[in-house]
């Protein structure tokens, strides 16, 4: 087989070789690539974040065991949790046990004439993706295919607009923002307390000392992490 040999739009020599080949080749060559992609997304689909001081404490409060919580966490860190679900107004987008709504929200941060266009462009994509899960590599029975059967198209709302992350192990995974626009979790938070008038992001007055501490919270999100 030639080397240079793929559906490369962007590149007219290699998809002239790949258009050459025979469609049997073409198709088998294909169906390595999508094994090895459900290879992989079977195996990310295993790492799963591990219990933080922040599920002890709970657990703890839970249990009304005060004094094993009042030990896990600082009080920095509790002042941090009240700011967090609190006044902070972050569990509007960050909740669930992942710290995730799943949904995608425009915060105001790719703006100008080569803003990206965020979730958006990649509608469009998804749609006409032949690997998306309405195809005929897809291993899923097309019912189950919720999002790209009802996926929503508006224009308005996702130009711009990025999926929201979990904040599980977030102090261990800088940069932040979806092109790591920030190099600590201190710059994130001035970011957001700058976004005001943003109608996707509703906080009160947010002080210098209410970010520390919503950053010391947010410390104890780390925990270890498993998989196969």
């Amino acid at each position: 087989l030639p080397e240079n040999a793929r559906p490369a739009e962007d590149d007219p020599a290699a998809l002239k070789a790949w258009v050459l080949l025979p469609a049997e080749t073409r198709e088998a060559v294909t169906g390595i690539y999508v094994n090895m992609g459900k290879a992989i997304a079977a195996y990310v689909r295993t790492i799963q974040p591990g219990p933080a001081a922040f599920d002890r404490y709970v657990e703890a409060l839970m249990a009304r065991d005060t004094a094993s919580a009042s030990a896990i966490f600082s009080n920095d860190a509790a002042r941090g949790l009240r700011l967090f679900i609190g006044k902070a107004g972050c569990t509007n987008c960050h909740n669930g046990p992942l710290f995730t709504n799943g949904d995608f929200h425009n915060i105001g941060l790719s703006k100008g004439p080569d803003a990206d266009s965020g979730r958006y462009a990649a509608i469009t994509q998804v749609l006409s993706d032949e690997f998306n899960c309405l195809s005929k590599y897809s291993d899923a029975d097309p019912r189950q295919c919720y999002e790209l059967r009802f996926i929503d198209t508006n224009e308005g709302k996702y130009r711009g607009a990025f999926k929201t992350p979990t904040l599980r192990n977030v102090a261990d995974r800088p940069p932040y923002m979806h092109a790591g626009q920030f190099a600590t979790l201190a710059e994130v938070l001035q970011f957001y307390r700058r976004q005001a008038d943003n109608p996707e992001i509703t906080h009160g007055d947010l002080t210098d000392e209410d970010l520390r501490l919503l950053e010391v919270f947010m410390k104890t999100l780390s925990g270890p992490v498993n998989s196969l």
